[in-house]
């Protein structure tokens, strides 16, 4: 069964012909050292162990505070020997900075230990734990004093002892361990929750490898379209009316499964944005054997496929007498039609637009952290039955995050805003179906009924044991600077949608939930600094069990640190104009909290205008010498949008100097490690700077050094780079472009400027009178 997306339903199949011409059949599958299905399993070699005895003998500690205790088992476990337990209580409210802290126990030898000539740490582990939700836990391995594995225990803990083996033969320095640590993330547990791990049975041990098999009677298929086959991931793009379309089939079959030429291939497209679908059979043209891998390569006719412009999936099944046979394990590929004089910017803004639908939770909906940048050519990313190994190939990081949401609902807002203004509703209305299934998701299970709002959701993980990454966070711990993150795509929203006649009911709804969001921010995040009241600061917030509300002030890596304290302001002041566009009132108190943070913001920037210059160039690699200034930038030009909307003109000619201060820095005097910061490509940085010199121009007025980097970038992306690092969706090719998620989508935000520049209708702010 097929999920389900959006609002959109696939139409019913209709017949094209499509004749599949044979052209190299039965090649050996030398091509790719994994199909898709394919995984390594790796087996202990049962006379190649070493028992780690004096590690479990050895002195360990309680490393995370009080909420931990360490003790010894007085009886052994399924290996024969003692354990440790870790018993753990969850405490929300302890005194500190950190008041959701990682409890933690470890190993620290007095002399490095030396895991060399081997290629597994094994370890057994169960957890006793009074809740039903997974028991998240955490392995760090030092070498030399450095970090070099920190990862989820998988698989989760459970109520039964279960072996974990962490492959290590590769790590640097595995010769002198110098530290093995447990630890969990508080914020993964309701407070008061209690638990108790065991851990041991630790042994080095050898592996032995092999390719998993299938069944005897089962059978796979992964598909690549076009000329690349499987040497590339390039996006495929056709015009209109393309004759042909290149197939490359590799077949997989279990012992006892055999096929003969006359064996059905079902090819269905998808369009993705409309929803249409068809589908056509034809014989595969070679004999399948048993037991063996099957090239087919072969040539699609397209001459009757009828296929309109869009951006398509590519299904290819199997069949026999009684449907399917392979269990699932489709070919799965994508492809683009191109309309005859369609500029590439529409075409590669519709491309990334449709890519974004393999990335949304279709279980529960909202986009993804990070998954792979290409479809992984088997397993159909929409069906219900195989999600889960889906995920398994496509998804890294499962869960949702504030941040997230601010990057990729911003690019698709300026996606759809660009489809309309082109006249493509199709197109434009898939993009809003994306934002409004992100924004139901941020409401429904990221926002309190106070209005404050969590950082992180992975139902995913917590509910369906089919994600990866961390559980989703706990209500009662809030972060002002993850509010600001939540409260800013909803401000954005309710501007573009309050601009639509036949929307404005929705930007209502919208702006009634980001009130309470905004409420919550003014009412906790205030500080008196350095003598100005009221100023929006970056805060931690902790709801107390008589409902008062703790201040921590934000630390990272020992450092009192501002960097995000723009990105609290920017969701107050952006949403302070958008409310104005609807007709409803800022409360004083907001107008307050804002000027004075204007004022403060003016009183601690150097004279070059660096904000968060108390972390130097250290903190996060040195990006704090730029992200703090993006950040507040965008907090303050927010400030400027409500003001000016207001006709507050003086404090709006304030807010505006102070935004082209915290810009100019970034443009001109930005320095990391004594490297000047220019001109970012990275799919994150580079799209922010996109649209907040585009909305500076637009609104403030023409700085030529702006456009400068405007015209910079753009020229590197779609001229000098031939737009390669849209298209040719290659893992692990640097700048954010081997993966996809919605960091990665804000790249939208680029090329629905651009694409709105080149029709003439240029993305401008409404100002309502």
């Amino acid at each position: 069964m097929a999920l389900g997306y959006l609002d959109l339903r696939f139409n019913p199949p209709t017949a094209i012909l499509i004749v599949l011409t044979l052209c190299l059949p039965g090649l050996a599958a030398n091509a790719q050292e994994l199909l898709p299905w394919q995984r390594w399993i790796e087996h202990p070699n049962p006379e190649q162990v070493k028992p780690l005895e004096d590690l479990m003998a050895a002195e360990w500690e309680n490393s995370g505070g009080k909420e931990g205790a360490l003790t010894r088992s007085e009886d052994n476990g399924p290996w024969g020997g003692p354990y440790l337990r870790f018993h753990v209580k969850i405490d929300h409210f302890n005194d500190g900075k950190y008041p959701l802290g990682w409890p933690s126990f470890q190993h620290k030898p007095p002399q490095p230990l030396d895991f060399s000539g081997w290629d597994a740490l094994q370890y057994w582990i169960r957890c006793d734990r009074g809740f039903n939700h997974p028991a998240t836990l955490r392995f760090i391995l030092h070498t030399n004093g450095k970090g070099v594995v920190n990862e989820i225990i998988q698989p989760a803990p459970s109520e039964k002892w279960v072996q974990i083996t962490r492959r290590i033969r590769d790590l640097p320095g595995i010769d002198k361990v110098t530290l093995v640590h447990f630890f969990l993330c508080e914020s993964d547990y309701a407070d008061k929750e209690e638990m108790t791990f065991e851990v041991g049975g630790f042994r080095l041990c050898n592996l032995t490898r092999e390719v998993s098999k299938l069944g005897p009677d089962e059978a796979a298929m992964a598909l690549y379209v076009g000329e690349r086959g499987d040497t590339s991931d390039e996006a495929v793009i056709l015009d209109e009316g393309a004759a042909r379309l290149p197939l490359l089939m590799v077949f997989e079959t279990g012992a006892r499964a055999s096929f003969n030429a006359d064996a059905q291939v079902r090819l269905t497209f998808r369009e993705v944005f409309s929803g249409r679908e068809s589908s056509v059979s034809q014989p595969v043209g070679a004999e399948l054997p048993s037991g063996e891998t099957t090239r087919v390569t072969a040539q699609a006719d397209l001459s009757a496929a009828d296929l309109k412009p869009g951006y398509y999936s590519v299904i290819a099944d199997l069949l026999g007498p009684d449907g399917s046979v392979l269990g699932g394990r489709v070919g799965s590929d994508d492809l683009y039609i191109r309309a005859p004089d369609e500029s590439m910017t529409f075409a590669v803004l519709s491309i990334r637009t449709g890519m974004a639908l393999w990335v949304r939770d279709l279980l529960h909906g909202d986009i993804m952290c990070r998954t792979d940048i290409h479809l992984p050519h088997s397993y159909d990313p929409l069906s219900e039955e195989t999600y889960a190994d889906f995920l398994r190939l496509f998804g890294h990081t499962t869960g949702k995050h504030t941040e997230g949401n601010e990057a990729g609902d911003t690019g698709l807002l300026f996606a759809a805003e660009a489809f309309r203004k082109s006249g493509d509703m199709t197109r434009c209305k898939f993009a809003e179906g994306l934002i409004e299934d992100s924004f139901r998701h941020m409401i429904e299970e990221m926002q309190a009924p106070n209005g404050a709002t969590i950082t992180w959701a992975n139902e995913l993980v917590t509910e369906d044991g089919i994600g990866k990454g961390g559980g989703t966070s706990a209500f009662g711990h809030y972060d002002s600077n993850q509010i600001g993150e939540w409260l800013r795509p909803i401000a954005r929203g309710i501007i573009y949608y309050s601009q639509i006649p036949e929307n404005r009911e929705y930007a209502r709804k919208l702006s009634a939930t980001a009130r309470k969001a905004a409420d919550y921010l003014v009412a906790h995040s205030l500080q008196d600094s350095n003598g100005i009241p009221g100023v929006i600061r970056h805060l931690r917030l902790n709801e107390k069990p008589d409902g008062t509300v703790e201040q921590v002030t934000y630390y990272q890596e020992g450092h009192q640190c501002d960097v995000y304290l723009g990105r609290a302001l920017s969701g107050l002041s952006y949403y302070a104009y958008a409310m104005q566009l609807l007709g409803e009132q800022v409360p004083q108190q907001w107008w307050d909290a804002m000027d004075n943070t204007v004022r403060w913001t003016l009183w601690k920037m150097k004279p070059n205008g660096w904000f968060d210059w108390q972390c130097g160039d250290e903190v996060e690699g040195g990006c704090h010498t730029y992200l703090g200034n993006i950040y507040i930038g965008e907090g303050l030009f927010g400030c400027y949008l409500a003001d000016r909307q207001a006709g507050r003109s003086e404090q709006a000619d304030l807010a505006a100097q102070a935004t082209a201060k915290a810009y100019h820095y970034v443009t001109d005097d930005c320095y990391i490690k004594g490297r000047k910061y220019e001109y970012p490509l990275e799919f994150w940085v580079g799209p922010y700077v996109y649209w907040l010199f585009t909305e500076y121009q637009a609104t403030i007025g023409p700085d030529p050094t702006f456009q400068d980097w405007l015209d910079t970038l753009d020229a590197r992306w779609s001229v000098e780079r031939g737009w390669s690092d849209f298209l040719t969706r290659k893992s692990g090719a640097g700048l954010r472009t081997g993966t996809n998620g919605m960091l990665e989508i804000s790249i939208l935000g680029y090329l629905g400027i651009k694409q709105m520049a080149e029709i003439g209708k240029p993305f401008s702010y409404p100002r309502v009178r």
